[in-house]
């Protein structure tokens, strides 16, 4: 492996730089967006039991407590409890806005290193075919074949370890985006909710 990895030349240190960033943002990812697979009903009805009961800061505690991907956004609106209910609605938004750049973040530099990765590995393609050919010439077309093997052997490996490094990379993407939009159609889905139990209790209170 190491020898094939030396073989590559020099475009397979930028190649294996995609991959161990590659790596560090699906493990991160990984961390953050599990550790999120939390019930935002069972998280709700507990808000909601404090709530009704008068504890406000103690579901505010609980909600912060949460990694349930609308527990800042139960914080938002039980922090804002005596606001109209626009003025809820747009606090609301703008805690879930910020919730979805949580959740995405590094997202892009997975999206790079898969077009990337790729033209790394045609670039090396291209300058091991060049080699080659370079080596060809200075000899008259009468080159040693093993020599002329070291050019072809450069230009395949860069471009096997381009995709290598991509077609994993672009699988996990895909795997995390599909974790990220559970989670935004869970805060779509409970945030009115939300906005009604912070106006709710604005009306009890009145």
């Amino acid at each position: 492996m190491l020898d094939a990895f030396f073989k590559g030349g020099p475009v397979m240190y930028p190649i294996l730089a995609c991959s161990i960033l590659s790596l560090a943002v699906v493990i991160e990812r990984l961390i953050v967006l599990l550790r999120r697979n939390v019930d935002p009903d069972e998280l709700l009805e507990d808000v909601k039991y404090a709530v009704e009961a008068g504890r406000i800061i103690e579901g505010v505690q609980i909600a912060k407590r949460s990694r349930s991907p609308i527990s800042n956004l139960i914080v938002a609106a039980l922090t804002n409890i005596g606001k109209s209910r626009s003025e809820i609605e747009e606090i609301v938004q703008a805690a879930g806005d910020q919730e979805v750049r949580r959740l995405e973040k590094n997202m892009a530099v997975l999206e790079l290193i898969v077009t990337v990765a790729p033209m790394l590995g045609l670039l090396g393609t291209v300058i091991g075919i060049i080699k080659s050919f370079n080596v060809f010439g200075m000899t008259g077309g009468l080159a040693d074949p093993a020599i002329l093997g070291i050019g072809i052997a450069e230009a395949l490996i860069t471009t096997a370890a381009g995709l290598i490094v991509a077609i994993p990379t672009q699988a996990m993407y895909t795997y995390l985006s599909g974790l990220i939009d559970r989670n935004i159609a869970v805060m779509n889905r409970k945030s009115l909710e939300i906005v009604s139990l912070a106006t709710s209790i604005r009306s009890d209170v009145a």
